[in-house]
C-alpha cells in the first residue's frame, strides 16, 4: 500500500489536542512535551506498523566486502537484492560458521547471502562485479522540534498521532479514564491498519481458466 507525502504538521496535532483537551491557552501543555510526545507518537506507529517504507539502489565495488548503510536512519532492513537477486540475511555468527566450512566465501565471486557487524552490511563471497545492490527498509521518522515541522508519517497515522498525545497529556494530568480511553483508541485504531496493510499485501485475485474446446 503506497502513501502520499504528509501534509500535517506539528501545528495541526497541538491544536487538535489542546482542543480536545480543553487547554487552547497552553497553560497546561507545554510545547516541548507535545514536542516529545508527537516524536514518541511517530516512532511507536513505524514500530509497529511499518510505513515509512524507503528504496536504497549503489553499485558493489570489486573486491570489497563491506557496504555503508544509506544516510536515512534506519529502523529495520526487509531485504537486500545483489543484480536483481533477493540474498539471503544471516547472523555475525552464521557467516563465520560458513567461512570455516568453506574458505572460498572469502574469494571473489557472486554474493550468495549478506550479515551485519557494526552498522555495516557485508557480502559473502566478496562481490567480484560492480553491479546494483537495492536494499528495502523501513526508516525511522524524523524528530520534530518545531510547530512548523511536518509530521513524517502519512495522513491516514495524522488521528492515531492525536490520541497518542492527548493520552500522555490526560496520564500527566492524572486523568486515567480518558488516558486510558485514548490509549484503547489508539491500540485498536494501529492494530486495525495494520491488518489492512498486511492484507493488501498478501491480496490474491481469482484466476479464470481458459479451456479450449
Amino acid at each position: 500500500m503506497s502513501y502520499g507525502p504528509s501534509t500535517r504538521t506539528v501545528a495541526d496535532v497541538m491544536r487538535a489536542v489542546k482542543r480536545t483537551f480543553g487547554d487552547e491557552s497552553g497553560v497546561q501543555l507545554e510545547d516541548a512535551d507535545v514536542f516529545m510526545w508527537v516524536n514518541d507518537a511517530q516512532d511507536e506507529i513505524v514500530r509497529r506498523n511499518n510505513v515509512l517504507k524507503a528504496t536504497s539502489t549503489s553499485l558493489s565495488v570489486i573486491g570489497q566486502k563491506d557496504y555503508s548503510y544509506p544516510s536515512d536512519l534506519i529502523l529495520k532492513v526487509e531485504s537486500i537484492h545483489y543484480d536483481g537477486q533477493r540474498l539471503e540475511n544471516v547472523s555475525f555468527a552464521q557467516a563465520e560458521e560458513s567461512i570455516i566450512r568453506n574458505s572460498n566465501l572469502q574469494t571473489p565471486g557472486t554474493p550468495e547471502f549478506w550479515y551485519e557487524w557494526a552498522g555495516q552490511f557485508s557480502f559473502l563471497p566478496i562481490p567480484d562485479t560492480a553491479l546494483s545492490i537495492t536494499m528495502y527498509y523501513t526508516k525511522k521518522p524524523a524528530r520534530v522540534s518545531g510547530v512548523n515541522d511536518l509530521l513524517s508519517v502519512p495522513d491516514k497515522y495524522y488521528q492515531n498521532v492525536v490520541s497518542f498525545v492527548l493520552q500522555q497529556a490526560y496520564e500527566m494530568d492524572e486523568d486515567w479514564q480518558a488516558s486510558q480511553v485514548k490509549q484503547q483508541q489508539f491500540d485498536l485504531s494501529l492494530n486495525d491498519m495494520g491488518e489492512e496493510e498486511r492484507t493488501a499485501q498478501h491480496m490474491t485475485y481469482q484466476t479464470i481458466t481458459v479451456i479450449e474446446s
